[in-house]
């Protein structure tokens, strides 16, 4: 038999008791039945032929309308089997599903249940509400009561899990509110309602002694703030006695370290040195911005700042810009100096770049303090300081200027270029470089100066007459005593000066030769002693005057000398040596007499002793 199963006609969450329908189906049997043929049977050997094709000829007849039957049976099977499979699908087929995003009032309480069964399965609050809201109010006779009781439950168990949820993250109103939708109908809302009553309660509580502990902390109660933290963590919400006693506990431990710094601080403070304070404004700056204790640490950072800020700006006052800088670099970014701070080094650093004393060092120095504004305690200084390197700045381009006139190395463009340089006057910072340019360039005009007039004498004294010579002398003078070609000038005038004493000397020298021609020596003698002293031809005049009063005097005591030989040559030793001694040291024969003096001495005969 064909039979058809069971099959459910709804597939909502509601499961009404549905009955079951059964379809059987028809049970065919086709039986074949063979009736005895003559040719089926055993055939007879000796039958005729005629015999033979007529029982063939009604087998087939028979055959034939057989078959006629079986092709109508089985039309007819066919189209019951047909039938019957058309009836079983429609039977085990589902009902279309209810297309949830046309529901409307008007749809069945059924559909209307499943769709808000079908929202309220995505867990979000709002679509929970809207499904509540939905099954709320259904009274006891409603066919589909029970059910939305059970729903309505596992609703409200959804609801309270996201309450507290958020009333573990601390969000109590949230909680409230979301805990308060679970409607009077629900089976928890007693449940419900005692929950919001536990956190309201908590809640105050935990803040209360929130509260106290904020109160202990202001007044570093260490104590009191731990007790109190050791009371929140007995509350029974997850909230208190979870992350805000961990929250607590840290800050506890922030106020703590907080406290530990700034009392560090004060007492390096309390040195009054650069290197305490520094230190101590550096420490006093870590402590944290969430601290009770940052006003008054805030009061002390700017107190020690000030000092530190003062002492910078006294070094950028006499001009130490690099230890300025670096003084108030210290100052932190958290204080109200910070900016007058960061003004001075601006100051600072614009200084240390005006040292450079060039044109683009003193353009960018200005440019820089012009950045500080007018309304900055630094403002003062940086006007000062602005002025003295635009004034630096000016005489800059006027020796600037200067030099560039100078460089054409001109007895002109030099005189313009000191022109220009004395434009700087006294009291501007470039005076002093402005006078010694111009002190170099007079030098170097009058060098100038002097180099034409050595020239001009040179030139003058190639002539070589006493006339020129005296020109190039007179010339050549007027190079003053410290000029530069000074040594050059007086070596010149002094050569021709030897010059002009040898053109004036020279006749004499020639005419004391021609008398020591003629033998008279004495005359020459007598004419060359005219050369005076520091005359060019003097050592050349005594020379000569030397050798000519050595003839003279040889010619004198020759004779003296020959009279002492023939004293000696007779024996009589001691007259020679009498008479040779007549000879001064100073005469020209006084050797050859000491020396023969000598010989005659050893050939005196020895004097006897005395008895």
């Amino acid at each position: 038999p064909l039979s058809v199963p069971k099959r459910e006609l709804n597939r909502f969450q509601i499961r009404p008791f549905l009955p079951n329908r059964q379809r059987q189906g028809r049970k065919v049997v086709i039986r074949s039945t063979e009736d005895n043929l003559p040719w089926r049977g055993n055939r007879d050997p000796n039958a005729t032929d005629t015999t033979h094709s007529a029982l063939i000829s009604v087998a087939k007849d028979r055959r034939s309308g057989l078959w006629r039957w079986s092709l109508l049976w089985l039309t007819v099977l066919s189209i019951v089997g047909g039938t019957v499979t058309l009836g079983v699908l429609f039977l085990t087929q589902l009902p279309p599903p209810v297309d949830c995003q046309r529901i409307s009032p008007l749809s069945a309480d059924g559909e209307r249940l499943y769709c808000a069964q079908l929202a309220a399965e995505s867990g979000d609050l709002d679509k929970l509400v809207t499904a509540i809201t939905l099954v709320q109010h259904w009274p006891r006779t409603h066919p589909l009561y029970s059910e939305a009781q059970r729903m309505l439950e596992e609703w409200s168990e959804v609801i309270l899990n996201i309450a507290q949820q958020k009333i573990n993250q601390g969000d109590q109103s949230n909680a409230v509110e979301i805990a308060s939708q679970v409607p009077v109908s629900s089976p928890l809302y007693p449940e419900a309602q005692a929950q919001i009553a536990t956190w309201q309660k908590e809640w105050q509580q935990g803040r209360q002694i929130t509260s106290q502990f904020k109160d202990a902390l202001v007044v570093q109660n260490w104590q009191q703030a731990s007790q109190l933290i050791t009371a929140l963590s007995q509350l029974n919400s997850q909230y208190w006695n979870g992350s805000r006693v961990d929250a607590l506990m840290q800050q506890l431990g922030e106020e703590k370290e907080a406290w530990q710094q700034l009392q560090e601080a004060r007492d390096l403070a309390k040195t009054n040195q650069l290197a305490q304070l520094e230190e101590a404004i550096a420490l006093a700056a870590k402590v944290n911005p969430s601290s009770y204790l940052k006003a008054e640490a805030q009061t002390e950072l700017s107190k020690w700042s000030r000092t530190v800020l003062n002492i910078a700006a006294s070094l950028i006052e006499i001009g130490n810009f690099s230890g300025g800088v670096q003084v108030a670099q210290t100052i932190p970014v958290n204080t109200s100096l910070y900016q007058e701070a960061q003004d001075w080094m601006r100051l600072g650093r614009a200084g240390k770049t005006a040292k450079q004393n060039n044109l683009l060092a003193l353009v960018d120095a200005l440019a820089a303090v012009r950045q500080i504004d007018t309304e900055s305690p630094v403002q003062q200084s940086a006007s000062k300081q602005g002025a003295l390197w635009e004034s630096r700045l000016e005489d800059r381009l006027q020796l600037l200027l200067a030099r560039f006139t100078a460089s054409f190395e001109q007895q002109t463009s030099l005189q313009m270029a000191i022109e220009q340089a004395a434009l700087v006057e006294l009291g501007r910072p470039q005076r002093v470089e402005a006078q010694t340019l111009i002190a170099q360039w007079r030098q170097e005009s009058q060098e100038i100066d002097d180099r034409n007039h050595l020239r001009i004498a040179r030139e003058i004294a190639i002539g070589g007459t006493i006339e020129q010579l005296r020109a190039a002398v007179d010339r050549a003078s007027q190079i003053q005593l410290g000029q530069s070609l000074r040594v050059e000038a007086q070596t010149e005038i002094a050569k021709w000066n030897r010059q002009i004493q040898t053109i004036e000397d020279q006749p004499i020298l020639d005419l004391a030769r021609a008398f020591a021609q003629r033998r008279d020596l004495m005359g020459a003698i007598s004419t060359a002693s005219q050369i005076r002293p520091n005359r060019a031809l003097y050592d050349q005049a005594q020379k000569e005057i030397g050798y000519w009063v050595a003839q003279v005097q040889t010619i004198q005591d020759r004779p003296i000398l020959e009279a002492a030989a023939a004293l000696a040559a007779q024996g009589r030793f001691d007259a020679a040596i009498t008479t040779a001694a007549q000879i001064s040291p100073e005469r020209a024969l006084y050797q050859q007499a000491q020396a023969a003096i000598a010989i005659w001495q050893t050939q005196l005969p020895p004097i006897p002793d005395t008895p």
